[in-house]
């Protein structure tokens, strides 16, 4: 039936005009930016445009209409998705391709557009765009693919041979030590069966091995490993079950280990495990490069070692190993030398011997070799020798185990030392407003105190109203500036108890608790009790005098529930901005402090719809204390 059928007699006119609008309001409320160009006109300008793409975008509607979508490219936006719109708008087909955007406030975005041509009779009138912001997949799938790259290079470093045997017995997977220790090449080995890398009198013992594990049945077992030269190492093989996210089974996946370096290898990551509690727990960064020079050279033996920090444009030595020699480190440009190479790079370099033509650039001419390694983005450690050749893989790799914990301490009192920074900052701000807003304030109720009492004035009752008003509001300010600070420290809260404690604190009327809840909480007490107090006093405020409040459990969090009206969706990201308030008197600022104590914690908050049809606040991200699990 047509819009003016529907609408009936004369009224169909203002049937269209509703049906009109019903779409326009639809195509508006939709969770994605959408415009209308025109090909007829210069440039193919915008002639609609959504509110789902003002949001988007940040432009206003009346900056986005009469302008060509190419407003939103940048310069890193990729020339070829680009090109390829242009091609199908010119040839009148439909495109979607992704590519780099920016807001108005120069924020890059990624967006996926979709591009489709409006035909009336056959020809092209108009075109439509579909803009939706993709840049949380992209930033998982970026995620995703270092997480790849970096265990492709975790199994590549590893000293111990590391392969995937299929139910044919091929090999299907290995890294780089097998043809190291073996001889053979990577195209002979995807040639060989897994039996032709042991001896003859001990393939029995392997296949049956193989056959166990793919039963189900994880095995480990000594055999010699056969080289492609006849030789024998002695070898520990472990393996284990593989399938692939279907259930399908794949083959046997596992590690071998030269039986020789077994207890060695144990033993240096046991070590290397108790030092780095010694190094995460230094109050400073030379204590945390002290600590890990001197693990290196008792542990790991690198008897010349030094551990060098980026400062302006050069890395400079903050920790020397006690064996070398006078200058056996020196500062270093930031592309000097294997240092800088290492740091530019990222990567970890080993050097088995020195040579003129070298990237090496070596403190001393009596170091013959060595290897770098990267501490995070920070710096770089440094491990020499007098002899060639006097490091392999696997030192390099106990050295990149060893600095990762320096890294990560490192970072955290880099961390702590802006943290810290930051709440100085937020400190003075309030001190600054307690004291330059209170005390004007504190004259101006004075005044009005002497006034009240030369006349009786209902007006002064106003000033005496806004002079509450406007200190409600100083304390409101006060506690959005305090409560933003970030949670540095923080200790085992009862929720029941602090909700308790909570409803004593606030005006509740008529209004009753329930708890149902027995958690406790990792937080600051005090910052989660003005929580809990901004939301049960935005539940009586909004929900009315004999409102029925709930607090109970989510999976890895807390709620908070009023059987009140509710909040209507599109208000509900609008009620955490400060100075929102649907009441006159209201400072607008209580849910705003809710929001910035959550994100203190590095917790998040939302408000949905409770089971009454009320106000539902949701708690998430939240660590439990010791012994509780998550529900």
């Amino acid at each position: 039936m047509t819009a003016e059928k529907a609408a009936g007699g004369t009224g169909g006119d203002e049937g269209v005009r509703e049906a009109l609008s019903l779409r326009e309001q639809a195509m508006d409320e939709a969770p994605v930016g959408i415009v209308i160009t025109d090909p007829d006109r210069p440039d193919n300008p915008i002639t609609y445009v959504n509110e789902g793409f003002v949001r988007l975008t940040g432009y206003a509607r009346e900056e986005i209409l009469g302008r060509n979508c190419r407003f939103l490219q940048g310069e890193r936006t990729d020339p070829e998705p680009v090109e390829r719109m242009r091609a199908s708008i010119e040839a009148g087909e439909s495109v979607t391709v992704e590519l780099l955007n920016y807001r108005r406030d120069g924020d890059p975005f990624w967006n996926r557009v979709t591009i489709a041509p409006l035909f009336d009779g056959g020809e092209v009138t108009n075109f439509v765009g579909i803009q939706q912001d993709v840049t949380e997949r992209k930033r998982r799938e970026r995620e995703l693919e270092r997480e790849r790259e970096f265990v492709e290079q975790g199994l590549d470093v590893l000293d111990d041979v590391f392969y995937v045997i299929g139910t044919d017995r091929r090999l299907r997977r290995w890294n780089e030590r097998l043809p190291e220790v073996t001889g053979y090449t990577d195209d002979e080995i995807a040639e060989m069966d897994a039996l032709e890398f042991v001896p003859v009198d001990e393939q029995e013992l392997i296949s049956q091995s193989i056959e166990d594990v793919l039963a189900g049945e994880p095995e480990t077992v000594e055999s010699a490993l056969l080289t492609a030269d006849g030789d024998r190492i002695p070898y520990e093989f472990t393996g284990s079950r593989l399938t692939d996210p279907d259930g399908e089974l794949i083959g046997v996946v596992g590690i071998g280990r030269e039986v020789a370096e077994r207890t060695r290898h144990r033993t240096v990551l046991e070590s290397l495990h108790e030092i780095a509690t010694t190094i995460q727990t230094a109050e400073s960064v030379d204590a945390v490069c002290e600590r890990t020079v001197d693990a290196a050279a008792d542990v790991l033996e690198f008897d010349l070692c030094s551990l060098l920090l980026c400062e302006d444009e050069w890395l400079v030595p903050r920790a020397t190993s006690a064996d070398a020699p006078t200058g056996g480190s020196r500062p270093m440009r930031l592309d000097q030398g294997l240092a800088g190479k290492t740091f530019q790079s990222g990567e970890s370099y080993l050097v088995d011997e020195v040579t003129p033509d070298g990237d090496a650039d070596p403190a001393k001419e009596c170091y013959r070799s060595g290897f770098s390694v990267p501490v995070g983005d920070s710096g770089v450690f440094q491990a020499a020798s007098t002899e060639t050749s006097a490091f392999d893989a696997q030192d390099v790799e106990f050295a990149e185990l060893l600095v990762s914990h320096t890294a990560n301490a490192i970072e955290r009192l880099e961390r702590e030392a802006a943290l810290e920074r930051q709440n100085d900052r937020l400190e003075e701000f309030a001190s600054i407003v307690s004291h330059d807003l209170r005390n004007p304030l504190n004259v101006a109720a004075g005044r009005l105190e002497l006034a009240r009492e030369a006349c009786d004035d209902d007006n002064l009752e106003d000033v005496a109203r806004a002079h509450d008003r406007m200190e409600a509001l100083i304390d409101d300010l006060l506690a959005l500036a305090r409560e933003g600070r970030s949670v540095l420290e923080t200790e085992p809260v009862d929720v029941a108890a602090t909700v308790a404690d909570c409803w004593c604190h606030v005006e509740t009327a008529e209004a009753s608790l329930e708890v149902e809840t027995e958690r406790s909480i990792e937080a600051d007490p005090s910052r989660f009790q003005r929580l809990l107090e901004n939301l049960v006093r935005n539940a009586v405020e909004h929900g009315g005098p004999d409102v029925a409040v709930t607090v109970g459990d989510l999976e890895d969090g807390i709620y908070v529930e009023d059987d009140g009206p509710g909040i209507p969706a599109e208000k509900r990201e609008a009620v955490f901005e400060t100075g929102y308030s649907e009441f006159r008197d209201g400072t607008g600022f209580g849910l705003g402090i809710v929001e910035r104590i959550c994100e203190a914690h590095g917790w998040n908050v939302a408000v949905t719809d409770g089971d009454d049809g009320g106000a539902r606040f949701e708690l998430t991200g939240l660590e439990f204390a010791d012994g509780e699990r998550e529900r």
